[in-house]
């Protein structure tokens, strides 16, 4: 007797496990229903309908906003919710070295605005032995990239050989530490404005002056491999290069030679050249 009522009950159990399998796999079945519906009601919301009035691109000079539209695939009938914009955005900045950052504002479920940064040129590259330049210019990040609007007044850092620092790269070296003197020239020193400057020689940097297009060759600690760290050691050749130009102890001066961190500097009266 005792037997047939554990009997019964096992089997009351196992009856109640399945129900509640039953219910449970129903409830699921039933979630995922309303997911799958909730969802596709969702995407419906986010698709594209009309560009010129769902995404707002702001574009600069040379990206303009149609290149951005394609590499975004923003088009009508493209669904919002399905592009992944972060991964969209680092394979344009990786693609396109003009861009400095895009920035990307959402607003659901069907809006979206794009604002693109574009790197401004502070120099233009050259290569050593060459007349003109390679249509390659360089931000301050030492970004290469390429741009011909307005930069024919732009300094020029010509390298040792060809083909150069290449576009998507940044500029390195003497390169790179040429460009740090460019910029503290313009902003610091205007007396020293440089119009060139050749970064071929491997012991020192030449620049062509602005001011009569004199020949200045320097050197200072920490040139081969730019960082911060070699900033105070560059300003004190500068000081001191600008303290000899400006004393005009020689105007028919044509060469100085900045070349020796700590001695003074030096003027030779025969024309040099780049």
């Amino acid at each position: 007797m005792k037997e047939n009522k554990k009997n019964g009950k096992g089997s009351a159990r196992r009856v109640f496990a399945a129900l509640g399998f039953v219910a449970a796999a129903t409830a699921a079945v039933a979630l995922a229903f309303a997911y799958a519906k909730l969802r596709a009601l969702w995407l419906e919301q986010c698709v594209v309908t009309d560009v010129a009035s769902q995404v707002a691109i702001t574009d600069g000079k040379m990206v303009r906003s149609d290149v951005i539209a394609l590499e975004f695939g923003l088009k009508n009938g493209a669904n919002l919710a399905l592009i992944d914009f972060e991964e969209r955005r680092r394979e344009t900045l990786k693609k396109i070295p003009n861009i400095r950052d895009i920035t990307i504002s959402r607003r659901l479920p069907d809006r979206v605005s794009i604002d693109v940064e574009e790197r401004v040129p502070v120099v233009r590259l050259g290569i050593k032995g060459r007349k003109g330049d390679t249509g390659k210019v360089a931000d301050s990040d030492g970004v290469v990239f390429i741009s011909s609007s307005g930069t024919q007044i732009l300094p020029t850092i010509r390298e040792a050989a060809a083909p150069g620092t290449l576009k998507g790269q940044t500029l390195s070296g003497h390169a790179l530490a040429a460009l740090r003197l460019i910029e503290t020239c313009r902003t610091s020193y205007p007396e020293l404005a440089i119009v060139e400057a050749d970064v071929s020689k491997p012991d020192y940097i030449a620049v062509v002056l602005a001011r009569d297009y004199s020949l200045a060759k320097i050197v200072w600690t920490g040139m081969d491999e730019p960082s911060d760290a070699m900033m105070p050691s560059m300003k004190e050749r500068l000081d001191k290069l600008s303290m000899a130009i400006s004393s005009n102890v020689d105007r028919g001066i044509r060469v100085w030679n900045a070349t020796l961190p700590g001695q003074p500097i030096t003027g030779d009266t025969k024309r040099g050249s780049l």
